[in-house]
């Protein structure tokens, strides 16, 4: 998880306890508290049930439109019918790069909606955001002069080769 985006959170939840909205300002301390415990939890473990990674992508989304402003809408949709092991903290940093590259430097109504889905056995989880898509997010980094490479995509490669193997399964993105 991105160190600005704890940082930032933690400003954002400053500025409700500041304007003395207790309740919003109990609110986001509690939903801070419980990402960085599931954080924690999570990355102990391989798999962890798909309903848990749709609570813990509700809360994470949650203080990213906070931190936002509310500057955009979400959803988090789980097709499926039982509940299935995944592999954990897979999707947060896939919905952290269409944020901050897509949807950020976008103007007007933001949407972000995930939907884990079962068809043909392949589970799958598609992201669709109405951002300003990959071309110009790329243009704008060659603009900024930012070279900066995704550490969480290499890794999530690297991660998904080695439960590929040891499961003797196919995982990609």
């Amino acid at each position: 998880m991105n160190p600005h985006f704890i940082f930032n959170s933690l400003n954002s939840i400053q500025a409700l306890v500041l304007k003395e909205d207790k309740a919003r300002s109990y609110d986001s301390i509690e939903r801070f508290s419980d990402l960085v415990r599931k954080t924690l939890n999570f990355s102990e473990k391989s798999f962890i049930p798909i309903s848990d990674e749709v609570a813990f992508l509700n809360t994470y989304l949650s203080l990213e439109s906070l931190r936002m402003k509310n500057e955009f809408e979400f959803s988090v949709i789980n097709d499926f019918e039982e509940d299935i092991s995944i592999p954990s903290l897979l999707i947060q940093p896939f919905l952290e790069n269409s944020i901050h590259h897509g949807l950020l430097h976008k103007e007007g109504e933001k949407r972000l909606s995930i939907t884990f889905s079962h068809q043909n056995d392949i589970a799958s989880c598609t992201i669709i955001d109405n951002g300003i898509g990959r071309e110009e997010s790329n243009r704008i980094n060659q603009r900024q002069n930012n070279r900066h490479q995704s550490f969480s995509l290499n890794a999530m490669k690297e991660r998904l080769q080695i439960l590929s193997e040891q499961h003797n399964t196919s995982y990609d993105y």
